[in-house]
């Protein structure tokens, strides 16, 4: 892999489209195949193929439409296989079809000097805190164990109704906020995403209302957006923080930087996701007990074997326990669960910066190997990744699942936190403060349908820092005189030429 990776960019791609002819050769050949495994391995290349199309279609030109064409027609073989797998009864039920069995006490009863009925004391907290996470209000009086009329009417009287109703935003500003959004994170994020991050702002509008906005700002790629609908297959674990994925991302490893991520398997909710300039045990213990802040501790993680994780293990064997699988480590093949988001993460993030790092080289702009350059590239670009990947982790907490009734991950991790039949589960205990059941710790969280990572060797990469001195008065000045995250027609590459040209001016 590291030796195509060296390879001219047009060589490379000469190399895929021979893999994809190929592949629709064996499509052909093995239609009438009644094999699991060969279905399951078809589909995996087939979705692999797609994701490749929809990265490489953003840089070209001449030969774009054609492309958008194959991969349109690669999502219809693709389905076709989809149906055959699922005509094998391989699909189980998802994790969370259903509204949970609540646990939420039914509201005080205060009673009235007068005649009448008593009166539920509601909190207003409790119903913007419900409401926020996008809950219906059906779905609300059933938590609350009040029916709807009762609940409706406590909303007039708290006076909140405008405070929770749709938001008021004209089109222009609606297409303003979506444009800003594809600009960083590409053409080809889904409507859901889209939908997410419009509900991490805090606007609630109409679905139709952002599908519409989204084909007045990129109306040609609506199409391929549709047909880019990825069928998913089965996984299961038995409730929120039953186990956190945990893995790096390194496809921008070339240029010193690393992304470390974390999910939880059975909400798919980020826990943390943060890009660095190291592989450091420190970093990932860091971002690790800033999660647990945020949504407790897990009962287990899965992660491989690379000794940036050595501190979280320990960790987690001192809450946690020994002998009771508190950390389930394997190849990454074992750790698919985050191997999907490490997709998403590259079209929607990476794809942007890797292939503008490119085109930096190409124009002798950038050496990699000078560790000069290298700096310029961390100070500029680290805190722009970041910014995106604010935004994408925003808008992937509240973005709906299609196949989990259209409910977003931070819905289906509350959810399962608020269901008594999830009651003994540690980790659902650790937050609400009320044992856990054991599993066949070999297979637990384990995806066999997800699909396979790149390359399993990455999982012992190894970040060398930069080694390089600095006068403090020159890094003084860079902060002062240059900020990396302000507003770019060029993906931030003026701001990396500003900041060379204050280094190269400082007499060093």
């Amino acid at each position: 892999m590291a030796d195509d990776q060296n390879l001219p960019f047009a060589t490379q791609l000469g190399k895929c489209f021979e893999d994809l002819d190929a592949l629709l050769v064996v499509c052909e050949r093995e239609r009438n195949t009644i094999s699991r495994n060969v279905i399951e391995v078809i589909i995996n290349s087939l979705e692999m193929s797609i994701e490749f199309l929809l990265q490489i279609i953003p840089t070209l030109y001449e030969t774009r439409n054609d492309v958008v064409e194959i991969a349109i027609n690669l999502q219809v073989i693709y389905r076709d296989w989809c149906r055959k797998l699922s005509e094998m009864r391989l699909r189980n039920r998802p994790n969370c079809t259903h509204l949970a069995v609540y646990s939420v006490c039914q509201p005080e009863i205060t009673m009235s000097e007068g005649p009448g009925r008593p009166k539920y004391n509601i909190s207003e907290d409790v119903l913007l805190s419900l409401k926020s996470l996008g809950y219906t209000w059906q779905e609300i009086s059933s938590l609350l164990l009040v029916s709807r009329t009762t609940l409706w009417r406590r909303v007039d009287e708290l006076g909140i109704r405008d405070q929770i109703g749709y938001s008021t935003i004209s089109n222009e500003e609606l297409d303003q906020i979506i444009h800003s959004f594809i600009s960083v994170h590409g053409c080809h994020v889904g409507f859901s995403m889209v939908y997410g991050h419009i509900s991490s702002l805090g606007i609630k509008l109409q679905r139709d209302r952002v599908c519409a906005s989204l084909k007045r700002v990129d109306p040609q790629n609506s199409r391929l957006r549709w047909a880019a609908v990825i069928t998913r297959r089965t996984y299961s674990v038995p409730g929120p923080n039953s186990l956190w994925h945990i893995d790096g991302h390194h496809s921008l490893i070339n240029w010193g930087l690393v992304i470390h991520g974390c999910i939880d398997g059975f909400s798919r909710l980020i826990c943390f996701l943060k890009c660095a300039t190291n592989n450091k045990k420190e970093t990932v213990d860091a971002l690790f007990l800033e999660a647990t802040e945020k949504y407790s501790w897990p009962s287990r993680i899965r992660t491989d074997y690379g000794g940036e994780n050595t501190l979280v293990w320990q960790r987690m064997i001192d809450r946690r326990g020994e002998d009771r699988g508190s950390v389930l480590c394997g190849n990454s093949t074992e750790n698919q669960r985050i191997e999907r988001l490490w997709r998403h993460v590259f079209r929607c993030v990476c794809s942007t910066f890797y292939y503008m790092f490119v085109a930096m080289e190409e124009e002798g702009i950038l050496v990699r190997d000078n560790d000069l350059h290298l700096f310029v590239l961390h100070f500029v670009f680290l805190p722009r990744i970041n910014v995106a990947i604010d935004s994408f982790v925003n808008a992937w907490n509240r973005h709906p699942v299609r196949t989990e009734q259209n409910w977003s991950p931070e819905q289906m991790w509350a959810n399962g936190m608020l269901d008594i039949t999830n009651r003994h589960l540690l980790a659902v205990a650790d937050v609400r403060n009320e044992c856990e059941q054991s599993e066949d710790l070999a297979w637990f969280g384990h995806d066999p349908h997800a699909p396979l990572p790149p390359d399993d060797g990455l999982s012992t990469v190894e970040v060398n820092e930069l080694d390089i001195n600095l006068p403090e008065e020159l890094i003084q000045t860079l902060y002062l005189e240059v900020d990396p995250t302000r507003e770019s027609q060029t993906f931030g590459v003026d701001i990396y030429h500003e900041a060379m040209g204050i280094i190269e001016n400082f007499n060093l």
